[in-house]
């Protein structure tokens, strides 16, 4: 992906992929209505983005993404998307913060961590240990806590006085 592309622009890339429907060309009116952009600022994005090779677009006319365009687009897609079900499915964050969360991280979460949340999620779909029973009790774990109480299984040998002390830190 290239390094130099701002979290803005990356955001313009996904925007085409996900408009762009079987590599279908994109209208800016589109692209403008999906970001809650004018269209003047989606024609500067392009401009940018047409620059270093990533889109094609004639003035005027549809935009596409070019081969590299739609790595990096694929790219931050797939990162979106790792986040997002990883915040929602795992963690139980509401699926609307889930996603907003996951496009604030998408542009700033580094490659090792990615691979190791890809693992993870893999992980949690291919093992044969019942992982889901895990992250239903975690899910039974935070309801507790926000209840002010304390799941016994995970607490055991602790009064509510010591499981408090945890709480905060």
């Amino acid at each position: 992906m290239d390094k130099h592309l701002s979290p803005n622009m990356e955001m313009y890339l996904k925007t085409i992929l996900r408009l762009g429907v079987d590599g279908e060309p994109v209208r800016v009116k589109a692209i403008a209505e999906s970001l809650r952009v004018t269209m003047p600022s989606v024609s500067g994005a392009l401009g940018s983005l047409k620059s270093k090779g990533l889109v094609l677009h004639d003035t005027y006319g549809a935009v596409r993404l070019s081969s590299r365009g739609h790595r990096a687009a694929t790219e931050v897609n797939h990162r979106f998307e790792a986040l997002k079900r990883f915040l929602h499915d795992v963690l139980g964050v509401d699926e609307e913060t889930a996603a907003r969360d996951a496009c604030e991280i998408e542009h700033v979460v580094g490659k090792e961590t990615l691979t190791r949340l890809d693992s993870f999620l893999s992980f949690m779909t291919r093992c044969g240990k019942d992982v889901h029973s895990v992250i239903s009790h975690f899910h039974e774990y935070l309801s507790l806590r926000d209840a002010g109480d304390f799941c016994h299984e995970c607490e055991l040998g602790k009064t509510p006085q010591s499981a408090d002390t945890d709480r905060a830190v």
